[in-house]
């Protein structure tokens, strides 16, 4: 992997947040990670989680077929008619948790 790509250059703390959740996700089925300069891409057939890193957390794109409204969720865009991004903010481990991981499952098996 390029030592340039998003999580490359992330705080450890975040680094250890990624390999978390990145090990949860693979937990769903296969997951093909695509590392860029400024995000990464995680997909099984379709793309169903963006992961951004920023200077204080890791800010995740959910893509779902509804909207969710929960307390964590930071914000949700509407891309099409049947599908939304929802934004929630990961800054420690333990916050890859059984209701984020009830989401990304619906996300993979949309986009599986």
């Amino acid at each position: 992997m390029p030592t340039d790509d998003a999580i490359a250059r992330a705080d450890p703390a975040l680094q250890r947040v990624y390999a978390r959740l990145l090990k949860a996700v693979e937990g769903l089925g296969p997951v093909v990670e695509e590392r860029g300069e400024r995000s990464v891409l995680l997909r099984s057939r379709g793309g169903f989680l963006g992961v951004h890193p920023k200077r204080d957390g890791l800010d995740l794109q959910i893509v779902m077929d509804h909207v969710i409204r929960a307390a964590r969720v930071t914000k949700v865009d509407s891309v099409s008619a049947r599908r939304f991004h929802v934004h929630v903010r990961l800054v420690t481990e333990k916050e890859v948790d059984g209701e984020l991981l009830g989401w990304l499952r619906e996300a993979y098996d949309l986009m599986a």
